[in-house]
C-alpha cells in the first residue's frame, strides 16, 4: 500500500485539479483521481503547489553566524514555502575550495530544515585550478565586480570556464568591474547609490558574458537583473542563458519614500520607476526566468548605521513566494507563470529533483488558502536580523509544507527538526 496519499485541488500539468498525490519513500509514485494509503491528508481549504525553489540566498555561515545561520536562514525559507535553496559562497573562509566547501556542507547537513545546494566562488585565485573545483558541484557564482564580500574574477578571465568538459551552471552577478569604478562616488542616499552603480555596469557585464560566453556547453543565469538596458542586451543571447529577477527589483524604486533608506540599500541598486515598472512587466510576460530572493541580511545596527557605510543587503526568502502568491492571486493572473518561475525553471537550472507535481519528483509541495491574506510583520519573520523591508505588504502564507512527503509546516506550527534538509547539490 502506499505510504502517503495527499488529496485536494493541485496543480498537476499546468492546471488545477481535484486529486490524489501518492508518496512513497518521500517522490511522487502515483497521481489518481482515488488513491488509497496508510497515512491520507486531506486538504479542504486551499491549492495543492509545487514548493518554492530560491536558488539565491546568503546564509552567512561559517563567518557571519551574527547576521544569519543555516538554521535560521532554512527556517524563514521553510516558513515562506520554500522547500530547497542554493547558497552563495561569499562567507568566511569563502567557499572556493575542498576545504571550506566540506566545512560548509557539513554545518549546513546539521542545521538546514530545508534541501540545500552549495555554491562554489570562482575567482582570481582559483581559476587555476578550475579543473579540480569543478569535482565538488555543479554551480558557480561569478562576481565581475565588487560587491559585499564579493569574490572577483576579471572579466578576460572567463574564457577559461569553455574549457570545463562537464556540463555546469554559472550564476554571475553582473556588474563590471572596471565601470563600476570609473563611476564610483561615496553615495549618500538611494538615488546617489543607483548613480554610483548605473545600468551601465550592468550592460557592460552582460554583453561580455555573452560574447564569453554565450552557445558554450554550459548554462549561464544571470542573477537579479535590475535594470530595463541589461535585460535588453539579454535578447542576444543564447539559449544557454537564462536572467532571475528579486522581488525587491520588482517592487521597490528609488523615486519612493523611505523612512529608512539604508534598510533598501542593495547590490546592484533599487533603480528608478521606469526601469521598476518594466522589469515588473516584463516578469509577468516571461522575458525573465526565475524569481530569486538574493536573500542577503546584515544586523539591524549594521543597517542602521550612516548610509555610506551601511552594508549591501536585503533578506527576502521567507517573503517571496508569499508576496508574489498574493500578488497574483489578486490580480488573477494565471498560475503557471509564477510556478515556472519560482519552482520549474530553478528546479531545472540547479539540477535538482523537484518543481513539479509529478511521478518520480520529491515531493515537496505548499499549501495555500486564497482566503488567508495577511500583512507581514518584523515580529512574525524567522530571520535572524529581526527585520523585513517588505513589512506593511499584503502577503498569503502557506498553511502547509512538505519535504519530501513529510509535513513540516501545519498552521504555522513547524513539525521538523533542523538537520532535517539533505544535500541535493551533487558531488559530496
Amino acid at each position: 500500500m502506499i505510504e502517503r496519499v495527499i488529496e485536494g485541488k493541485a496543480y498537476v500539468n499546468g492546471t488545477i485539479q481535484e486529486c490524489c498525490i501518492g508518496i512513497d519513500r518521500g517522490r511522487i509514485s502515483s497521481i489518481k483521481k482515488i488513491l488509497d494509503g496508510e497515512k491520507k491528508i486531506r486538504v479542504k481549504r486551499g491549492i495543492i503547489l509545487p514548493a518554492g525553489i530560491d536558488m539565491h540566498v546568503h546564509f552567512r555561515e561559517p563567518g557571519f553566524e551574527y547576521k544569519e545561520d543555516f538554521s535560521t536562514g532554512s527556517l524563514s525559507a521553510l516558513y515562506g514555502g520554500i522547500t530547497c535553496i542554493a547558497d552563495m559562497p561569499n562567507t568566511n573562509p569563502p567557499t572556493t575550495d575542498l576545504f571550506s566547501f566540506k566545512e560548509k556542507l557539513y554545518v549546513a547537513g546539521r542545521k538546514s530544515y530545508v534541501d540545500f545546494a552549495l555554491y562554489i566562488g570562482i575567482t582570481e585565485d582559483n581559476i587555476e585550478k578550475i579543473d579540480n573545483i569543478c569535482n565538488l558541484s555543479r554551480i558557480f557564482k561569478i562576481y565581475l565586480g565588487e560587491s559585499t564580500g564579493s569574490l572577483i574574477l576579471e572579466p578576460e578571465n572567463m574564457k577559461r570556464l569553455r574549457e570545463i568538459k562537464e556540463k555546469k551552471l554559472f550564476v554571475f552577478h553582473a556588474e563590471d568591474g572596471d565601470c563600476l569604478r570609473k563611476c564610483a562616488f561615496r553615495a549618500r542616499n538611494l538615488k546617489e547609490h543607483a548613480k554610483s552603480r548605473p545600468p551601465l555596469c550592468e550592460v557592460v557585464a552582460v554583453k561580455k558574458i555573452i560574447e564569453t560566453l554565450g552557445g558554450a556547453n554550459h548554462r549561464i543565469h544571470i542573477a537579479h537583473i535590475s535594470s530595463l538596458s541589461g535585460l535588453k542586451e539579454m535578447e542576444s543571447a543564447g539559449n544557454n542563458i537564462t536572467s532571475g529577477v528579486t522581488p525587491h527589483h520588482l517592487f521597490f524604486n528609488v523615486e519612493q519614500d523611505f523612512a529608512e533608506e539604508t534598510l533598501y540599500k542593495v547590490n546592484p541598486p533599487l533603480r528608478g520607476k521606469i526601469n521598476q515598472e518594466g522589469l515588473l512587466e516584463a516578469f509577468l510576460n516571461g522575458k525573465i526566468d526565475v524569481l530569486e530572493s538574493d536573500h542577503a541580511p546584515h544586523a539591524i545596527d549594521e543597517k542602521e548605521m550612516d548610509f555610506e557605510e551601511a552594508p549591501s543587503g536585503i533578506p527576502g526568502v521567507e517573503t517571496m513566494y508569499p508576496l508574489m502568491m498574493y500578488y497574483f492571486i489578486r490580480r488573477l493572473l494565471p498560475l503557471n507563470k509564477l510556478i515556472s518561475a519560482i519552482s520549474e525553471k530553478p528546479a531545472s537550472l540547479l539540477g535538482v529533483n523537484k518543481g513539479k507535481i509529478e511521478v518520480g519528483r520529491d515531493a515537496d509541495m505548499v499549501v495555500f488558502n486564497p482566503r488567508n491574506v495577511k500583512r507581514i510583520k518584523d515580529e512574525d519573520i524567522h530571520y535572524k536580523c529581526g527585520f523585513t523591508p517588505f513589512r506593511g505588504f499584503k502577503a498569503i502564507f502557506p498553511d502547509k509544507v512538505f519535504i519530501r512527503g513529510e509535513e513540516a509546516i501545519d498552521e504555522g506550527e513547524c513539525l521538523i527538526e533542523k538537520g532535517f534538509g539533505r544535500y541535493v547539490g551533487g558531488a559530496e
